[in-house]
């Protein structure tokens, strides 16, 4: 097979792998329905931990295929148990009406999906080098946001129709589970992780040169803090919407849409906006995540919450392959796939703790009013946007002087 064939047959595996990658959006625009129709005996706040639990065993998920991933398990074996599992564990709750047992396959759809997230950018290091990652990292996140648009598209639409069918879109995983099994390749493994996996005592695991750097856990914590205050909006965009009187659930699933929509665009710009804003890309993206929160927690019309839905989509997707591309720059080969898992299980313990946030900001304040935790998110948005992207500019500099000095 030649050279082009096989790098075509590694940009569909990495795209079909972007693609499953927020399939828990499904979650997002059918939550009030679920709630309402589903489970109207049980508090809204405990329905809520059916799209949360999940993030949350997400996180064991990425570790641990983050410490076996290209090691004792292979990519394409980690693919195709992360892809059957969140099909089988998300299919099943429209058979099963329990909420206690649904609530244990959504654990599972958790953990299953959190398997498949280190494969995302460890996949896009490996398989491509540094002058085609970007564009690469570019057209999976326009996958991966053509996945989300039809998640919430399809699951608004059934919702309409009856909140149960929603457990059935996790299906469409069919998809990029073929194509995996046709196309991905086992990535080869370099020097450096050779005689790492080679030597029986993994000694060079503790060397200096091969431990996970500490910006890589910064990154990490930052990302959970900022996403945590940002996933109100997702979460309760489905109660806004029908407190407001702006719509039914098939709305909510077109305005959530939008916010992958902004995904795909960033996914299109994001290698222009990385060549012209360098180690600014970071900064630049968490000042648009703030401008986009703020759009949105003080809009109250369509137009506005558009907008605001759009930018923070936009920026969310040039915040996380930013830190992704910047990874392949300071952390070893050996700890890329911990690295990123431990980046993802950030995010996913930020939208985890979101449903306690919510439900504390309204207990606090009696105002169960679902726009008041994303206004609040907004401070804390902007306070660690500006810790983040200090960090990230000192951090690049050092950098930079350290090349200089070579």
């Amino acid at each position: 097979m030649n050279n082009t064939n096989q790098k075509r047959r590694n940009f569909i595996s990495v795209l079909a792998v972007y693609f499953a990658a927020n399939v828990i959006f499904i979650m997002s625009p059918a939550m009030n329905s679920i709630a309402t129709e589903l489970y109207p005996d049980i508090a809204y706040g405990t329905v809520l931990l059916l799209s949360t639990i999940s993030s949350l065993f997400m996180i064991p998920g990425s570790l641990a295929a983050g410490a076996v991933l290209g090691k004792q398990v292979g990519f394409k074996q980690m693919a195709v148990v992360s892809l059957g599992g969140t099909i089988i564990a998300g299919v099943l709750p429209y058979f099963i009406t329990n909420f206690t047992a649904v609530l244990i396959l959504r654990i599972i759809v958790g953990f299953c999906i959190g398997l498949g997230f280190p494969l995302q950018s460890t996949l896009a290091l490996k398989l491509f080098d540094d002058s085609e990652r970007p564009g690469v990292l570019g057209k999976a996140t326009v996958a991966m946001s053509a996945g989300s648009i039809i998640y919430m598209l399809v699951s608004g639409a059934v919702c309409d129709i009856s909140a149960s069918y929603v457990w059935l879109v996790h299906g469409i995983l069919i998809i990029p589970l073929i194509l995996v099994l046709i196309f991905l390749k086992e990535p080869e493994k370099n020097e450096t992780e050779q005689s790492i996996q080679g030597s029986a005592a993994d000694s060079s695991q503790n060397s200096p040169g091969e431990k996970l750097p500490l910006m890589a856990a910064f990154a990490s914590a930052m990302f959970m803090i900022v996403f945590f205050a940002f996933y109100p909006i997702l979460l309760n965009m489905s109660a806004i919407v029908d407190q407001e009187g702006l719509g039914t659930a098939a709305v909510t699933g077109i305005i959530s849409s939008l916010f992958t929509i902004g995904n795909a665009i960033a996914g299109v710009i994001f290698a222009g906006v990385y060549k012209a804003a360098g180690r600014f890309t970071i900064p630049v993206g968490l000042v648009l995540w703030a401008a986009g929160t703020a759009i949105f927690s003080f809009g109250h019309n369509l137009p506005m919450i558009v907008i605001g839905v759009v930018v923070c989509g936009i920026a969310v997707q040039i915040v996380w392959p930013g830190t992704i591309n910047s990874f392949a720059g300071y952390v070893p080969p050996s700890k890329q796939s911990m690295a990123s898992a431990l980046f993802v299980s950030g995010m996913n313990l930020g939208c985890f703790l979101t449903s306690f946030y919510i439900t504390g900001v309204a207990d606090l304040t009696g105002n169960a009013d679902p726009r008041l935790p994303c206004q609040i998110g907004l401070v804390i948005v902007i306070i660690f946007a500006v810790i983040w992207s200090i960090a990230e500019l000192d951090h690049n500099k050092k950098t930079a002087s350290t090349k200089d000095a070579r």
